[in-house]
């Protein structure tokens, strides 16, 4: 409750304009991220009151207290309409690890006031993150990002991707609430063209939680497949075809929109990069859709799928998060990546589905279980280089996750022979993984039903009448509930805890606690916390 009261008061006594309604020139809010030592992103969008304007003149001032009397640095901007009006600052010259306020003018109106917070130096002994993905508009209420807005101990929000889905209303996830009027999309078509994406950000930007969370935290982010097309890859995706014209305009069409719409450092032409948080972390984002994917295979007997040259990276990603998992001096060595990257064994419940064991794994195939050879490599690596405290972060796959991370972690890893993997000890364990639910896309039972869904979730991390367990290496699963987690830091301990929302399908101020897990420093494997990281 404290927590909630200190946000409260910042919003209401030192943020009169937050009622966006009436201040229609900042009607999308302000926002901030790429943190780092001595700068950070502040980001805003005017609306100018002639309309196709070409450009204007945007104030803007940063500050050391929340009354923005302390302005420690200022400037202009100019807003462009070839940028859809956005601006975008790079604010240099800042101390580590500080919070600053922020805000712009332009037109006689000032925006609210944001917060944001630089990264530390090597004084740091704590750090913590909120780490979200998947906020699908129409499935459903962002109670996830309110949550998160309300914390007063976070140093930034992690994005992990999916921050807005490409569909058409009522042609993807829950579509109840958008056949109601509570959450219908703009454009209602799906979107494709530069001004289609365009509108779905300013739509989504509307929201007043997502809003918020902008304003209090700021962000460190990248797309998944759904900024662009579902199950994007290199050169096309899925949710793409020949009707909508050429991949790689529409492709280009969402990097433009991204770059001018996040608040993310540069063009966002390559978006794998390097966030140092002193000694503590460094964390290293990656981009598993547009780098250097290759098309996904749709069989699991395919021997193309393990090809050892099959590459979810790129080359050059590759060899850049190798070289900077070597080169790192940092405690934890913080994997931002989209999708699942340890094994997910599901062919077991085939039967249940009316399936086979192949076609159900075949489902599977968009994950890192689609590139195992090169997820092999960096395992090895990471072993045979003796690097400690690897730590994975994901979203993508709309439920929540702990995984213990090995090359064979079960018997279904490789025909005939013992897995590498000990679950009670942890030994053959290189790194771990922590995988975020979604914000509001739909999960497992509302895709399955309920009742599949927790028998799923019962069964797939132990051991089946055969008293084998397909997924020894997968120590908490959720596979039902909305929220997010918090990634605590400090020297002896990475922790993850998962934070569930009680429904998307109103607005709730109502969360629950459900688990903890942690590595401690050099040990690589996961144990169960008694209660949530202080």
């Amino acid at each position: 409750m404290k927590r909630f009261v200190h946000s409260l008061l910042f919003l209401v006594c030192l943020c009169p304009t937050l009622l966006l309604a009436q201040n229609p020139v900042f009607e999308y809010g302000v926002a901030s991220g790429d943190p780092l030592h001595d700068r950070v992103i502040i980001w805003t969008r005017v609306s100018p009151a002639k309309a196709n304007t070409k450009k204007t003149q945007v104030r803007w001032q940063i500050a050391a207290d929340a009354g923005m009397q302390n302005i420690v640095k200022s400037g202009k901007y100019e807003a462009v309409l070839a940028q859809d009006y956005t601006v975008k600052v790079d604010v240099i010259g800042l101390q580590p690890g500080q919070t600053y306020y922020y805000r712009f003018e332009t037109e006689g109106q000032q925006s609210p006031v944001g917060r944001t917070k630089t990264a530390p130096t090597n004084g740091a002994k704590h750090l913590r993150f909120a780490v979200v993905s998947c906020s699908n508009y129409q499935a459903g209420f962002f109670n996830a990002y309110a949550r998160i807005a309300d914390r007063e101990d976070l140093d930034a929000v992690i994005h992990l991707g999916d921050y807005i889905y490409e569909y058409g209303e009522g042609s993807y996830g829950d579509s109840t609430l958008a056949a109601n009027g509570k959450r219908s999309l703009e454009p209602k078509h799906e979107i494709v063209s530069l001004a289609d994406y365009r509108q779905r950000y300013a739509h989504y930007r509307r929201d007043p939680d997502l809003q918020r969370v902008h304003q209090m935290h700021p962000f460190i982010t990248v797309w998944d497949d759904h900024e662009s097309a579902n199950d994007a890859y290199t050169d096309g995706a899925q949710n793409h075809n020949e009707g909508e014209g050429s991949w790689a305009q529409r492709q280009a069409h969402a990097r433009q929109v991204y770059a001018e719409w996040m608040p993310i450092r540069g063009e966002a032409q390559s978006i794998y990069r390097k966030i140092n948080y002193g000694s503590m972390a460094d964390i290293l984002m990656l981009d598993t859709r547009l780098e250097g994917r290759e098309e996904q295979i749709k069989d699991v007997t395919d021997p193309a799928l393990y090809a050892p040259d099959r590459t979810i990276l790129g080359k050059d990603q590759r060899q850049w998060l190798l070289d900077e998992l070597k080169n790192s001096t940092a405690r934890w060595k913080v994997i931002g990546n989209q999708v699942v990257f340890a094994e997910f064994n599901v062919g077991w419940a085939a039967a249940a589905t009316g399936r086979q064991p192949e076609e159900l794994e075949s489902i599977f195939l968009d994950i890192w279980d689609g590139y195992p050879a090169e997820r092999a490599q960096i395992i090895d690596f990471i072993r045979e280089q003796q690097i400690d405290n690897v730590v994975l972060i994901t979203g993508d796959i709309h439920s929540a996750y702990a995984f213990d991370i090995a090359k064979y972690p079960s018997v279904f890893s490789r025909p005939n022979q013992a897995p590498d993997y000990q679950a009670e000890s942890g030994e053959g364990a290189v790194a771990v993984e922590f995988v975020s639910p979604s914000v509001t896309s739909a999960n497992f039972d509302e895709n399955i039903g309920a009742m599949q869904a927790k028998m799923l979730e019962y069964q797939i991390n132990k051991p089946l009448p055969n008293g084998i367990n397909p997924n020894p290496h997968m120590k908490f699963v959720d596979l039902t509930r909305h929220g997010y987690f918090i990634l605590d830091l400090s020297d002896e301990r990475a922790q993850a805890d998962w934070y569930f929302v009680e429904t998307v399908l109103q607005p709730t101020d109502k969360e629950v606690f459900a688990e903890g897990w942690f590595t401690n420093s050099g040990e690589n494997r996961l144990q169960k916390a008694t209660a949530p990281a202080k």
